[in-house]
């Protein structure tokens, strides 16, 4: 299976401290063809970081409710613990991700 830019997922995420699990969606980043992908995670929490990133078209993306993604805590996930595909980012969505993605890690001069 390969996963592509933009694409929403349902994951099983691990406990860190405790056992068990949740069940969160997540948007792929980037996919190069083995067992794992790096992703960044959704959420319905409001939040204010100049890396979250407010999806507009929530529904169209296979959303339930309103959410946004939080670019500035990637994570890399294993593709056994995708439950199953919810959509992907319409290209307005896509096109901010990218944009939000390269201001967050691009090199830029006269950043340190």
């Amino acid at each position: 299976m390969t996963l592509r830019l933009g694409e929403v997922v349902l994951i099983r995420m691990q406990f860190h401290e405790a056992t068990g699990a949740k069940v969160r969606p997540a948007v792929v980043l980037l996919d190069t063809g083995d067992s794992d992908f790096v992703a960044a995670p959704v959420t319905s929490q409001a939040r204010n970081s100049e890396f979250d990133l407010t999806i507009g078209e929530w529904r169209a993306a296979g959303l339930n409710v309103a959410s946004s993604i939080r670019i500035h805590k990637l994570t890399v996930l294993a593709k056994s613990d995708i439950v199953r595909s919810l959509g992907t980012l319409p290209e307005p969505d896509r096109v901010s991700l990218v944009g939000l993605l390269c201001r967050a890690f691009c090199p830029q001069p006269g950043r340190k």
